[in-house]
């Protein structure tokens, strides 16, 4: 790392030619700007995994990955460094076709100094664009889907259920843990749906008292029990030409159950203390943390309820289960919070990313987020593990105690101890996400961010199995 000052904006340079990156480096500094150098394409990789560039500029040839290898499995990756391709003049048509791949732009050979500049800042002013979110626009398109909640295959299967079902009337049962995101599908089949300029009303069926739930739901006449003062409309109501969201359906109370049905089928609720059915036109959503066919068999969910909400099912898959979704959301709360905190922060180390990756997240994004915010805040340029208040698992807690026999009998000094631990993390992390692609390579070089070359060595290293349960 060069000892210029780190506010400075960082423009990776990566080509095969010394002569090459020195004068490109030479002119970096001379416009006020950090140069990092790569001779190879992996080399830029790993500079670009820390998220501490600001620009990259590679070549198109190069030898171990190209530019646009480069440039492909950067976007995999979700690092979202503007990338600059260099083209000789024989491979421009290679360049633009990169550019149609997600390439900021192309320069030529041989460079025009002026012209190169100048594309660099135009780079560094649109990265911020590139780095900050954009939130779900009324009518949210897949893309903004895939920026709220990830890229994994889970949820790209489960954004193309929702872009399935949203224009329908159909009711949807939304199933997952508590905090793993199932509001956010509530709202997101809501925003894609015809109904999306009506009003999205969510009710939380556990927080309300039994004695009070079908008066929310369903509105009161005055005077229809003691302390109804006046007439009041109820959510199914004040949802009308909207979606009705029920959240955490499960709990809602047996007695109630009927009217709800009456309500779905009929779409005409009776107030309490009401003459006459009033007419509603909502779409409903309901959403469980719980597995309802076991309270249908213990006699607490009524089954015509259940099949009348279960039109279609959507399930939001735990943070656990996508781990490239923890690096996603991990760098885009970076992002958010060094931006509000005014801080340089840079990224992640390699170890403390993969303590994130180790984790399991009971709660989910919620957790995450609240957690890279605080590192944002203790760290200084890099967030590394012990910026990260996480508090493992006891099965992680026993995978990162040194071994009795090497701690005492082989009389290691520190050091020794801490790469022994971190290569026995590293086994496991390793091991659990071939598991997870059930020995797919490919897939656990992607989700762990690094090559296939890499995890096919470290593999080999730590003697592990591509066998699915191995």
């Amino acid at each position: 790392m060069s000892t210029t000052d780190m506010s400075l904006p960082q423009v990776l340079i990566a080509d095969n030619e010394e002569a090459v990156r020195g004068s490109l480096s030479a002119l970096m500094e001379k416009e006020g700007l950090e140069p990092l150098q790569a001779r190879d394409g992996e080399a830029a990789l790993r500079i670009m995994r820390q998220d501490t560039v600001d620009v990259a500029l590679l070549d198109i040839k190069m030898p171990r990955m190209n530019g646009m290898e480069v440039l492909a499995e950067a976007q995999r990756m979700h690092i979202l460094t503007p990338v600059i391709l260099i083209a000789a003049s024989g491979c421009i048509e290679s360049a633009v076709e990169a550019m149609k791949a997600g390439a900021w732009n192309y320069v030529g050979r041989p460079f025009d100094n002026e012209k190169l500049c100048s594309t660099i800042r135009n780079a560094l002013k649109g990265r911020t664009a590139l780095r900050e979110p954009a939130a779900v626009p009324p009518q949210a398109s897949q893309d903004s889907l895939l920026e709220q909640m990830g890229a994994s295959k889970p949820m790209s299967t489960m954004i193309a259920d929702i872009r399935l079902v949203a224009p329908t009337d159909f009711t949807v049962l939304i199933t997952g843990e508590t905090g793993a995101g199932k509001e956010v599908v509530a709202r997101a089949i809501h925003q894609l749906s015809p109904r999306s300029k009506g009003p999205f009303v969510p009710v939380d069926c556990g927080s309300i008292p039994e004695t009070l739930i079908e008066s929310e739901l369903f509105g009161h006449e005055k005077g229809s029990y003691t302390g109804a003062h006046k007439s009041c409309p109820g959510k199914f109501e004040t949802a009308s030409g909207g979606t009705l969201l029920l959240d955490e359906i499960s709990n809602l109370p047996l007695s109630v159950q009927p009217n709800l049905l009456r309500a779905l089928q009929e779409k005409k609720v009776w107030r309490v203390g009401g003459r006459q059915p009033i007419e509603v036109d909502i779409r409903v959503l309901a959403s469980t943390n719980q597995d309802l066919s076991s309270g249908m068999r213990a006699g607490r969910f009524r089954k015509d309820l259940y099949y009348r909400l279960n039109e279609f099912s959507i399930r939001v898959p735990p943070l656990r289960e996508r781990p490239e979704d923890i690096i996603f959301y991990a760098k885009r709360f970076l992002h958010l919070t060094k931006h509000e905190l005014k801080k340089d922060v840079r990224g992640f180390s390699d170890l403390a990313l993969q303590l994130l990756l180790a984790y399991d997240w009971p709660g989910h994004v919620r957790e995450l987020r609240n957690i890279v915010r605080r590192a944002v805040l203790r760290c200084d340029t890099l967030i590394r593990p012990d910026h990260l208040s996480i508090f493992p698992s006891t099965q992680m807690s026993a995978s990162l105690q040194p071994d009795d026999n090497e701690k005492v009998e082989s009389n290691l000094p520190l050091k020794e101890i801490v790469r022994s631990t971190v290569m026995r993390v590293e086994r496991n992390i390793i091991a659990r996400v071939l598991k997870q692609t059930r020995g797919n390579k490919a897939e656990a070089a992607r989700i762990l961010q690094v090559d296939y070359k890499t995890i096919y060595n470290k593999m080999k290293r730590y003697g592990l199995s591509s066998s699915p349960g191995t």
